[in-house]
Parts: structure tokens; C-alpha cells; sequence
């Protein structure tokens, strides 16, 4: 790909349906440590979609049976102000990012199915390798957009992507390094381009950007983007939503290294996941 041709993709970003006002703010609240309960409550409210998208959420199968949270104002005080925030920003990007039914190798399902599958493998990696419960949401946020870029890719270039995301089409190496040779660069970066200029907090732009390549990013951020490249392997290794034959094995050992953790380690964490994420689909249905 050329820089001309980078900067049409670029363009084409710029030139996606743009969020609510409401999520705008949402988004400037993720990167405010002096936001209350109070403005993230005020900001939700301005969108009436996104408010009933955050109450079924919050009473469904996901968040365990017997709740009845009838108000936003409940929702914090039950789940906090930092899940509230990511429920919201996650919602949203859910509901902007889709694949159209036509795409031949899998459906706009399949391909969130995964990446819900990786945001939830994303929250028990995390907890195994000592993150506290207040920063676990914010992994399986990261888990969660991981692929923004390949749908877009696909949006843009569905011709070249129904080649190189063919399984049977040059089946030995990484779809990553053919999006390299075609476009001249890969669907992690081109995420980590679209969640910058979303103005997503830079923890999470990075792990986007780095979720292949994890040893390689910000050391500030390492940590997000080592759980989620195991996490997306996992889901795959998994069959969860894009259905990839994949072998744990291709993990680096200076990855394992830097987490403290094994592959047998690994699998026994996610145990469930499958179940999980059939509990987790309130995510990513939507409201009429």
C-alpha cells in the first residue's frame, strides 16, 4: 500500500459514522481520573439507546441472576463507576463496527463472538497474573475492540480480504503478515490508528495496536497487550466465533516469560469460557 493509499484508509476512518455526543463524553470521561459517578450518570442519560442498552446489560446472565437495577444511578453504586464507563464505551463501539452478511469467511457474529470470546479470556488471564478487580474491566475492554481494524478492512477492502482471510490461501503464515504485504500494514495498527483518533485512553490504544506483536509496545502498557495476544490465540485455539485452527504453541516463550504464566496455566484459567461467553451475548445485542 502507498502513503496515498494509507491516507485514503486514513480518510475512510475519518469518515465513519461518528459516536453520540453522549459517547464522546463518555470517552473524554475514560481519560479523566477526576470523573464522578455523577458525570458519567449525566453523560449516559443523553442517549436513551445507549442507557437501555447499559440496564438490560447490566440485568442480564452476564452479571449473575436476581438483579433488578431499574436506574443508572443504581447501575454505578451496584457495579462502580469504572465498569459503568466500560460497558458503555464497549456498547458503543459494538454497535458502530459491523461486517456486512455478505463478507464469505465469517459472519458480523462470528467475528464479535471472538472478540467477546477475547475479551473474557482477556478478564481471567488478568486476574491470574495479579491485576485487581478494578482494572480487569479495562482488559476485557482492550479484548473486546482488539480487531476493530480487520473489520474495517474488510468494510474497505472486501475484495483483497475475501483472498487473504481465505483459511486455505497461503495457510502457513499469519493473516497479520499478508494484511503487512497488502496494505502495508496490519489490522493491529490500523486499529491502534482508529482508537487514537477516537481519543481512547492511550492503555488502550496501545494494547490494540500491539496485541500481535505485545513485546514490542509501550513497556508502560506491556502488560494489556501480552494478556490480550494470549487471550486472542486462546479464543481462537477455542474456536470461539472465527472458527481458526490454532496451536498454543506458536506463543513465545519470552511471552509466557513476561507473564509468569504456561499454556497449561492458561487453559485451566479460561476453563468455562465457552459458557461465559454465551452469557456475555447481552453485549452485543441490540435494542429496538
Amino acid at each position: 500500500m502507498t502513503d496515498i493509499d494509507v491516507k485514503k484508509l486514513v480518510d475512510y476512518v475519518d469518515r465513519m459514522p461518528g459516536f453520540s455526543p453522549a459517547v464522546l463524553k463518555i470517552i473524554s470521561l475514560s481519560n479523566d481520573m477526576r470523573s464522578t459517578p455523577n458525570d458519567l450518570v449525566n453523560a449516559v442519560s443523553m442517549d436513551a439507546v445507549l442507557t437501555a442498552k447499559i440496564l438490560r446489560l447490566v440485568n442480564s446472565a452476564y452479571f449473575g441472576p436476581g438483579k433488578n437495577i431499574a436506574s443508572l444511578n443504581r447501575a454505578v453504586i451496584m457495579l462502580g463507576l469504572n465498569t459503568i464507563k466500560n460497558i458503555a464505551l464497549s456498547v458503543s463501539v459494538a454497535s458502530a463496527i459491523n461486517i456486512r452478511s455478505d463478507f464469505e469467511w465469517f459472519s458480523n457474529d462470528e467475528y464479535w463472538e471472538h472478540c467477546l470470546g477475547c475479551a473474557l479470556a482477556s478478564r481471567m488471564i488478568a486476574k491470574a497474573v495479579g491485576v485487581g478487580p478494578l482494572e480487569t474491566e479495562e482488559y476485557f475492554v482492550a479484548g473486546l475492540l482488539h480487531d476493530i481494524g480487520k473489520a474495517v478492512f474488510i468494510q474497505r477492502f472486501r475484495g483483497d480480504c475475501k483472498e487473504i482471510y481465505n483459511p486455505d490461501f497461503k495457510p502457513e503464515t499469519p493473516r497479520y503478515n499478508l494484511e503487512l504485504e497488502r496494505f502495508g500494514l496490519s489490522h493491529a495498527t490500523l486499529g491502534g490508528m482508529i482508537a487514537q483518533r477516537w481519543k481512547f485512553p492511550d492503555s488502550l490504544s496501545s494494547a490494540i495496536e500491539s496485541h500481535h506483536t505485545p513485546l514490542e509496545g509501550p513497556e508502560e502498557h506491556r502488560k494489556r497487550a501480552l494478556v490480550v495476544h494470549v487471550a486472542n490465540l486462546v479464543s481462537h485455539h477455542l474456536k470461539i466465533g472465527i472458527q481458526t485452527s490454532l496451536n498454543l504453541d506458536i506463543i513465545d516463550d519470552e511471552v509466557w516469560t513476561a507473564l509468569n504464566l504456561d499454556q497449561d496455566k492458561v487453559l485451566s484459567q479460561v476453563s468455562g469460557l465457552e459458557e461465559a461467553v454465551e452469557n456475555a451475548k447481552a453485549f452485543l445485542q441490540k435494542v429496538d
